[in-house]
């Protein structure tokens, strides 16, 4: 499942998330949070009184919350550099296989 994340990071966010290495302190931490978000949320079929807990935010729940918390930290905050990236004005490079010329490109 964490390689399957990575990937995912790489493509939607152009991101390396590195769960699996655990090298990347805010990928071991969305990779922690995502996985007892999956977890929690599977447990509430077998619970009948989750949506009590969830009111009172206590047990499960509580941890749910704070896990979703977790998660939407670090994707808002990729969203919002993403969006930074693309609002200012950048240079990019085109290299041609056949000649090693670069060519720029103002946007």
């Amino acid at each position: 499942m964490k390689s399957t994340l990575d990937s995912i990071f790489k493509v939607g966010f152009g991101v390396e998330l590195d769960s699996m290495c655990g090298s990347n302190e805010d990928g071991k931490r969305f990779s922690e949070a995502f996985d007892d978000a999956s977890a929690i949320s599977l447990y509430r079929y077998v619970d009948v009184l989750w949506p009590i807990k969830k009111f009172l935010n206590i047990g499960w729940e509580a941890r749910l919350k704070k896990s979703i918390r977790t998660v939407d930290d670090l994707v808002y905050k990729l969203i919002n550099n993403k969006v930074e990236l693309m609002t200012k004005p950048q240079e990019h490079f085109l290299v041609s296989e056949q000649s090693p010329q670069i060519f720029f490109i103002h946007t």
